[in-house]
């Protein structure tokens, strides 16, 4: 019988070693896929959470805003797996794609935003395009605003030869902080200049796989002149108002924007709109369900005359 002598034992315990260490780093290094999807087969929610949980991992090298479909990794899981067959991502979450068509009876439409925000005052250059939440939040310099766009050929085709009775503005409150004590105002303007959405998320790591661009406090887009943005760029004029408690979550609030609908079927631009609190300088957070949840998404309702 042939002994294994200390120099080939230890070298065997070296291959060996190198070979574990080897599946170890290819399992944890990120690879790039066809459309610009970037992923891995082995995501330690420990170690990986801040870059992938409810965000996007692309090649920040060959594409600062990734092409094609993305995945979107949900909380529960830890791990990201892509396959040709989309059918089979019961675990994720596709976003940056078509949500769904505008649902349309004899009597009524509802349209599901194309874009949807959040802009961070204490964070100014952070885009939360791809948060998987929209955040309206007071107290100074933490103020967080909340913008959602529609597409506006789809409002031309669905009341075309219709008049249009009303117009609401449907955002699904995920949670909340409890701090609105015996309740406060949120309100909502019309957004008077164009706006990106992005595809950044979860601040301050919005941007630590490559530039990103998209809306931010500071700008509307930002290869734009931001002069005029600084928080949103907006009408005057509160379009409507609610009132938020503590008890208000896990439900639906509503704005009637009818009036703003009209000026946009009459010509004025429709940059869509920004929400926010009356009084910035109260504490209360509400955290709203963006399209990237693919449920409770933002809705705009027409209802015909």
């Amino acid at each position: 019988m042939m002994q294994t002598t200390t120099i080939e034992y230890s070298g065997k315990r070296l291959l060996i070693m190198m070979i574990v260490a080897g599946v170890a780093f290819s399992g944890m290094t990120f690879f790039l896929l066809s459309d610009g999807l970037l992923t891995s087969s082995l995501l330690s929610e420990k170690d990986f959470k801040t870059l992938c949980d409810t965000g996007l991992c692309f090649n920040p090298i060959t594409s600062s805003i990734p092409t094609g479909i993305f995945i979107q990794q949900s909380h529960e899981y830890d791990s990201i797996t892509s396959e040709q067959n989309f059918e089979s991502f019961s675990k994720f979450r596709p976003v940056k794609t078509s949500i769904a068509d505008f649902e349309l009876t004899d009597h009524s439409a509802i349209l599901y935003s194309t874009k949807d925000s959040f802009v961070r005052e204490g964070i100014k250059n952070s885009n939360e395009g791809s948060n998987q939440v929209l955040r309206v939040m007071g107290t100074g310099p933490t103020n967080n605003r909340i913008l959602v766009g529609f597409d506006e050929s789809q409002i031309g085709t669905v009341l075309k030869e219709k008049s249009l009775e009303s117009a609401k503005l449907r955002i699904f409150v995920v949670d909340n902080d409890n701090r609105w004590k015996e309740g406060q105002t949120v309100i909502i303007h019309s957004i008077t200049e164009n706006w990106q959405e992005g595809v950044g998320t979860n601040a301050p790591f919005a941007n630590f796989v490559g530039t990103q661009k998209g809306v931010t406090w500071n700008c509307s887009s930002d290869d734009q002149d931001c002069t005029n943005w600084n928080g949103g760029s907006f009408t005057g004029t509160v379009t409507d108002s609610v009132v938020i408690s503590n008890d208000v979550s896990g439900t639906w609030i509503e704005f009637d924007v009818t009036k703003d609908v009209l000026a946009f079927l009459n010509g004025s631009p429709n940059y869509g709109w920004i929400i926010m609190k009356s009084d910035e300088d109260s504490p209360g957070r509400i955290n709203i369900a963006s399209r990237e949840t693919l449920t409770n998404t933002p809705q705009l309702e027409l209802i015909f005359a």
